[in-house]
């Protein structure tokens, strides 16, 4: 059993991200072609996203749940987005 990583907003409870088992999944419009999990730290246990052509509107909280087989974790992180790096 491989995978299954999801990235998710609180703000709207919306998926940001989804991975399982190698492939990326849905996602919601907001995100579209904005998002890349960074895989080369999987075996490592690092489920680093990232995001690009940054918004203001993505700042807020975050989690990140991952399931592998029969074990679960998910963590919380803030994003503060601040107006010196909008294009």
């Amino acid at each position: 059993m491989g995978w299954n990583i999801r990235w998710i907003q609180h703000r709207s409870s919306g998926l940001v991200h989804h991975y399982q088992n190698g492939v990326d999944l849905e996602q919601m419009a907001e995100y579209k072609g904005r998002t890349e999990l960074l895989r080369d730290g999987l075996s490592d246990g690092n489920l680093d996203l990232r995001i690009t052509a940054v918004r203001s509107s993505d700042s807020g909280s975050y989690s990140c749940a991952v399931q592998d087989g029969d074990n679960y974790a998910e963590a919380a992180v803030d994003l503060e987005v601040s107006g010196q790096w909008l294009g």
